[in-house]
């Protein structure tokens, strides 16, 4: 009993003074936090990082190739520029903020609804 007790000793000694290194996670390139909300509904939110790619935006590696084509610029995201979309009227607020690639993103728009939404931002806003 007391040669086991020893050993725990020892063992935790060794654990708590080894120095294994410890590896830091690489900072994204790129930060953003994307929301969109629905008249009369709920708000949707993520985080969504590129470069390396992540955070809880649920489909982060399109968004951000969508991102990455537009240079960052959600105003210059055009998904489908030609979209056949109902004339229904249910607007659909977006904005992201954040950083990207060291430039401050600030970006906010109003849709129609939300399949003129899915057009313009695709991936990007598909919370």
């Amino acid at each position: 009993m007391m040669r086991a007790a020893g050993t725990l000793m020892l063992c935790a000694a060794l654990l708590a003074t080894s120095s294994s290194p410890v590896l830091a996670a690489a900072a994204p390139k790129a930060r953003l936090k994307v929301v969109y909300g629905v008249k009369g509904g709920g708000a949707k939110s993520a985080y969504l990082n590129c470069a390396p790619t992540g955070g809880t935006h649920p489909n982060a590696a399109a968004a951000c190739r969508l991102l990455k084509k537009a240079g960052g610029d959600p105003n210059k995201l055009n998904v489908k520029p030609n979209p056949t979309c109902t004339r229904e009227v249910q607007p659909h607020a977006a904005v992201i903020v954040g950083k990207w690639y060291g430039k401050n993103v600030r970006w906010g728009k109003v849709f129609v609804n939300g399949c003129y939404m899915r057009a313009t931002a695709g991936a990007v806003l598909a919370l």
